[in-house]
């Protein structure tokens, strides 16, 4: 038994090593179905325009082919440009062909979600807007905000004119005040309205949160009249 293990071991090796590589090859050929999401990629966009409309971010393909073919096209995929260059007011719509693909030969495509990309551009407006603060938490016990400033005080907004018209201020994002006991300065960003396609420059501002002494409640307010004093 062990003389028919041990004899023409290097044949018997060169067999196993064709046997794993057929497996393999069958395994590999085997059909297989997956699906792979294809990033948007957006060029081109005219310094005088703006998009008025969400564009998706990810185009969504349902393959079909030879199980190793499958695998190395979802390893990859391509991106699908949007080059806008050029292109004016109005709608564009791009459509998303099998062809411009680029997948290996024998791969078949079921499925394009979405398979036409609509873009919507306007002419870009721009105004200014006031920065108005956001507070978070209350700072040291006896202590409170006495006032927020910013630098700059103001930011521009662009963006189609029906989004940006009564804009007449944005918002910080949150800040932390907690604990705080004396003036502070720190980076604030800015928080865009939530469904507007707006643009804001710059994003972030100076914010200097200046911290006092809390006025005690039984000190009486100058030229307050004493109360008069109790009959004996």
């Amino acid at each position: 038994m062990l003389e028919f293990i041990t004899s023409n071991w290097k044949l018997k090796l060169i067999s196993l090593g064709i046997a794993v590589a057929l497996w393999t090859f069958v395994v590999g050929q085997e059909s297989a179905e997956v699906t792979v999401r294809m990033p948007v990629v957006i060029t081109g966009l005219p310094a005088d325009m703006v998009m008025a409309n969400e564009v998706a971010n990810q185009v969504e393909l349902r393959l079909y082919g030879p199980q190793s073919l499958v695998r190395q096209a979802a390893n990859r995929p391509a991106a699908k440009q949007l080059n806008l260059a050029g292109m004016g007011t109005g709608e564009h719509t791009f459509q998303v062909l099998p062809e411009e693909l680029n997948l290996p030969p024998g791969v078949e495509v079921l499925r394009i979600s979405p398979a036409r990309l609509r873009v919507v551009l306007d002419h870009r407006f721009s105004r200014k807007a006031a920065v108005r603060p956001v507070i978070k938490g209350n700072p040291e016990q006896g202590f409170e905000v006495a006032e927020v400033s910013f630098d700059p005080a103001e930011v521009t907004v662009s963006g189609i004119k029906q989004e940006i018209t009564d804009l007449d201020w944005i918002w910080t994002v949150p800040l932390e005040v907690t604990g705080l006991n004396k003036t502070t300065t720190l980076k604030a960003n800015l928080r865009p309205p939530d469904g507007r396609a707006i643009r804001l420059n710059p994003t972030t501002v100076q914010a200097e949160i200046t911290i006092r002494p809390r006025p005690a409640k039984d000190k009486a307010p100058a030229g307050t009249p004493k109360k008069p004093a109790a009959a004996k």
